[in-house]
Parts: structure tokens; C-alpha cells; sequence
């Protein structure tokens, strides 16, 4: 259900955690709408607008990725946490314009906090011979580029896609509403891009992406495809090591990882996504067929021999197991088993993190509810609560504050980490 609940009422449930972090999580959880006098002086700043991007990341049936129209990210003022726009015009949180200054209303109209935007880039507005940048990389955030390959995931094929997934129904949309939008993307594109961005001093991390690949592209298989935008982009930028960045793939032999390693990725993320294994292979059943929860789990322990301890990632879509009806019906429970997973990769030193679910339109769980804020906030302080026990502090490789923009996992260090 979607809380219309006063920011103090939430306050007063949990009096121990701060309100940025309770305002954070109900944003990525149930999203933002925006009066007409916000969306107004927004088109008049060069913000960066949702667009381009592999996932709609909207919530309530709706897409908001017209060029120049919602802000991708917002920051609170009080402490800069930075915050995905999830847009949706039922949820009872607002971005107003009161006296020249944005302000955040809950859901009885108060003001709850002051917000701004960042300025995009100026890179974000330039093409490529006839693509525009953005087609290919995106900032996420305030210091971090992301490129996804391949916009195409194997999984659709057979119709065993993660069920929270729209990549391809996103991907549609896309092709229908903007120019430029590309499937699968140059390799000697991408590496220009990528230096032009990094040419901008703020940018310091770097995401590189592709859906699952099962079949040959270009006439290569997955590893010698992927292998080649790497190999690429280290070499356009100069570098030795692709410095504070990672690469989203399925999880490898040890011979096929070392390959990976050797050009200059520094980690990897492979995203199990649910860990309850009934659960899992009713809300992957491609990655449950193809790769199999178990060996999905050793191949990640095992890459951590040859990249290090943290420098193997694993992504949870943390609240999609209680989606229903096959999900868990209660807070605790769900977080019992996420918790327990974290714990178990942490204590192998793999690096759990989170991304809170987006019930997104175009995907399989287009219909359900979010997930209660309460497992959203026991789940956090778990997280912290284990990276602390096992020592993995903010930043992670590629992660900083100023760009976690999809759960408050960096908002708990910045509140509670001893310095």
C-alpha cells in the first residue's frame, strides 16, 4: 500500500533513524510527482532529465523518459543524499517551487525537506557524428558514467526474464519517443564517449552493462563481445586500470573471469537478485535454468580469489520477495532471509548490495504493491549493521555517496559509520 502517512508519523515509528534516510527510502519505494510550476523552472535549467536510460525506473503504470521533462536524480540539502526520481503521479510525495527554492511535500502537504538538481553535464547535450552522447553514457548522480552495451537481454527470448525486469520493454518505448536509441552500441563509440566524459573532473566512477548474453553477437561469443568494449575504453582513457569501475555479468569459470580481470575492470558485479532459492528460481527462472542458484553462488565466491575481497558484487532487488502471492506476507521474515544472505556472501567476502525494486511498468510485477517501508528500514540497518561486523564501508568500488541513487545504503554510513 502506498503511505499518504506525515513525515513525523513516519518519524515517530522510527525515532532512531534520521529523516533524510525514512524520506529516502519512501521515495525510491512509492515516487515523486511534480507540481506544474516545479516541472516549469526545471525546463528552464539544463537538469539532467530521465531518457536514455536501460530501465524506466518509474512506478504506477507511467514513463517519464521524454527528453527535458523529469529530473533523473534529486538531492536533499541537509545532507546531499542523492535520489533517483521514480516518477508516479499517485504517490502523495511532491516536488513544489515555493519563493524561487524546490521543496519536498509528504502526503498531507507539508514541507518535509528542501531539494535541488544538478546541472547535467555539458557532454550530456553532445552528439557523436549523428548520436547523441547520452544514447550511449549517462551520469548517474553527481560523480559516476554509465554505459550499458547491449540494451537486448537473452532471457526475453524465452520469456524466462527476471520478473521485476522491463529492459526490452523499456527499450521499445525508448525507440518509439527518442532519437538515437541504439541497441547494441559501437565499441570505439563507446571508449570516445566514455574520454570525452571522464574529461569532466567531477566524474570519478564508472558502470559498464549489458543484458544476459546467450547467443553470439557480431559473430563472438559473450566473453571475446564483452571483452572488446573493456579493452577499448582502458585504452582510449590512458589508463592501466579501469579505476573505480565495475562490470555487470553473469558469473564465470575461473579462467574466463581471469580474462575479465586482465583488462583492467577493477570488480565485477554478479546480481543473484533474491536469495531465498524457492524464490529465486520463481523470480529469475532464466538465470535458475541456465546457471542454477548453487553454482551461481560458488562461481561468485570463486572470482573473488582472482579480483579480492569486495571487488565481487552481487545486486539484490531488495523487497521483490514479497511480491505476491509466491513471496514472503511478512516484514520479518523477508528480512530474515535477506539479512541471512548478505551474511553468507559477506562472510566469504563477496559484497552484497541493494537496489531498492521499482514496480515497473513492462514488467512481469508491473501489478504488484511496493513492499512496506518497514522492511525497508530493518533490512538497511541489518546491511550496515553486517558490513560493519565484516568490514566493508562506503565507498565500494564504483560507489560513492553522491551517486548511490537507488537504496540509502551509503545515507547509513554517512549517519552512523564511526570515523
Amino acid at each position: 500500500m502506498i503511505s499518504t502517512q506525515s513525515i513525523e508519523a513516519l518519524q515517530k515509528k522510527f525515532p532512531d533513524v534520521p529523516k533524510t534516510i525514512i524520506l529516502k527510502a519512501d521515495l525510491l519505494r512509492i515516487g515523486v510527482k511534480f507540481s506544474e510550476t516545479a516541472l516549469k523552472a526545471i525546463g528552464k535549467e539544463k537538469i539532467q532529465c530521465k531518457g536514455y536510460f536501460i530501465f524506466s525506473q518509474d512506478i504506477g503504470g507511467e514513463e517519464a523518459f521524454v527528453e527535458g521533462k523529469i529530473p533523473h536524480y534529486l538531492y536533499f540539502e541537509s545532507d546531499d543524499a542523492a535520489v533517483q526520481v521514480r516518477y508516479n503521479t499517485k504517490s502523495p510525495y511532491l516536488v513544489d517551487l515555493v519563493e524561487g527554492k524546490f521543496i519536498l511535500r509528504d502526503g498531507t502537504g507539508e514541507e518535509v525537506e528542501k531539494v535541488y538538481f544538478e546541472k547535467a553535464p555539458k557532454w550530456l547535450f553532445e552528439t557523436i557524428g549523428d548520436t547523441p552522447m547520452q544514447a550511449i553514457v549517462q551520469p548517474i548522480g553527481k560523480d559516476k558514467v554509465v554505459c550499458c552495451f547491449d540494451y537486448y537481454c537473452d532471457f526475453w527470448t524465452k520469456g524466462e526474464q527476471c520478473l521485476f525486469c522491463n529492459i526490452v520493454t523499456h527499450l521499445k518505448g525508448k525507440k518509439q519517443q527518442e532519437k538515437g536509441v541504439i541497441t547494441r552500441h559501437d565499441p570505439k563509440l563507446v571508449a570516445k564517449c566514455m574520454e570525452k566524459a571522464f574529461l569532466d573532473p567531477p566524474f570519478r566512477h564508472m558502470a559498464l552493462s549489458a543484458g544476459t548474453i546467450l547467443r553470439p553477437r557480431d559473430g563472438k561469443n559473450e566473453l571475446e563481445f564483452l571483452i572488446e568494449y573493456l579493452y577499448a575504453i582502458g585504452e582510449k582513457l590512458g589508463v592501466n586500470k579501469l579505476w573505480s569501475s565495475y562490470f555487470q555479468i553473469v558469473p564465470h569459470s575461473k579462467d574466463e573471469i581471469k580474462k575479465l580481470y586482465d583488462t583492467g575492470v577493477t570488480s565485477l558485479h554478479m546480481n543473484l537478485e533474491v536469495w531465498d532459492e524457492r524464490l529465486f528460481n520463481i523470480i529469475c527462472p532464466g538465470k535458475a535454468r541456465v546457471i542454477g542458484r548453487d553454482e551461481f553462488i560458488r562461481q561468485m565466491i570463486d572470482a573473488v580469489e582472482i579480483f579480492g575481497k569486495g571487488r565481487i558484487l552481487s545486486d539484490f532487488v531488495t523487497g521483490v520477495e514479497m511480491a505476491q502471492p509466491f513471496g514472503f506476507k511478512d516484514v520479518k521474515s523477508a528480512v530474515k532471509s535477506t539479512l541471512s544472505g548478505f551474511e553468507f556472501l559477506m562472510s566469504h567476502d563477496v559484497l552484497p548490495r541493494m537496489d531498492v525494486w521499482a514496480v515497473e511498468k513492462g514488467s512481469a510485477l508491473e501489478d504488484q504493491s511496493p513492499s512496506p517501508l518497514e522492511y525497508y528500514i530493518e533490512v538497511e540497518r541489518g546491511y550496515l549493521e553486517l558490513r560493519q561486523k565484516y568490514n566493508f564501508p562506503f565507498p565500494f568500488p564504483g560507489y560513492c555517496h553522491g551517486c548511490t541513487v537507488s537504496s540509502s545504503a551509503s545515507d547509513w554510513d554517512y549517519h552512523f559509520w564511526e570515523r
